[in-house]
């Protein structure tokens, strides 16, 4: 199978970037040279490396993307979810306040329920 046809209806690319990446790669290298131009208050040697990595910042992070397909709006969405979605927690007890607990099954047929039993997290882990 001819690899173009995979491609039709992706977004327009030209090579491996979409607009939007060329565009934020041309608005960086623009930056870089206003920078070097007309704003650096620096030697001239600081203000040409300074003029590059503030021009290359934006190249690479689009490189970067491009590479690894990854997308900004689609992480960033997923993290507000994921923040706002119930019953959401981070892994762990938590902060131990009262111990555990542990109680009889009250299902049992001719048993009545035990007293809750209390157990000291250093007894359990052995601290």
């Amino acid at each position: 199978m001819n690899p173009a046809y995979k491609h039709l209806r992706d977004r327009l690319r030209i090579g491996d970037l979409t607009l939007v990446q060329i565009v934020s790669m041309f608005c960086g290298f623009m930056g870089g040279l206003v920078w070097a131009l007309y704003l650096s208050p620096f030697s001239p040697y600081l203000t040409l490396f300074t003029a590059i990595y503030l021009a290359c910042l934006p190249a690479g992070t689009v490189l970067l993307a491009s590479s690894t397909e990854f997308d900004l709006w689609l992480y960033c969405r997923a993290c507000v979810r994921e923040a706002f979605t119930d019953g959401r927690f981070t892994a762990g007890a938590g902060e131990p306040t009262d111990g555990y607990s542990v109680t009889a099954d009250a299902d049992r047929v001719g048993h009545r329920p035990a007293a809750p039993v209390r157990l000291e997290l250093g007894d359990v882990w052995g601290d």
